[in-house]
């Protein structure tokens, strides 16, 4: 039986996510060690990953004994907030992609967004 393989951006975002999630630098065995709790990982498949994450720029590394640490160069929410700016930035309708946004948000994000957008305007 051959096993699934998960398209590598899912792959790369698991491993962003134990990262983000650790909050520290992490070594590639640290990350496998971690993700070997959800799904058996390869070290050198860990270590491949990280490599394209770094010239990728999504992680800075540092030495460490004999081995590189790993941390992300921007938090989860910067992350996320960067590649919602990249899709409205390549949809044809901007606004009406954010009206549809906005109405699936809840009452309290919805109030919260007023909030920062409040706060914002008076700066």
């Amino acid at each position: 039986m051959l096993k699934k393989k998960l398209p590598m951006g899912a792959l790369e975002s698991q491993i962003m996510d134990v990262l983000w999630i650790n909050g520290g630098w992490m070594t590639p065995s640290e990350i496998q060690t971690k993700l070997s709790q959800v799904r058996p990982l390869g070290y050198t498949t860990v270590t491949t990953i990280v490599a394209r994450l770094c010239k990728k720029g999504r992680l800075e590394r540092r030495r460490d004994g004999r081995s590189y640490a790993y941390h992300p160069t921007l938090t989860s929410a910067q992350w996320t907030a960067n590649r919602m700016g990249d899709i409205l930035a390549k949809v044809e309708d901007p606004t009406s992609t954010l009206t549809h946004f906005v109405g699936i948000l809840s009452n309290a994000e919805r109030t919260q967004l007023r909030r920062m957008l409040s706060d914002r305007d008076k700066k």
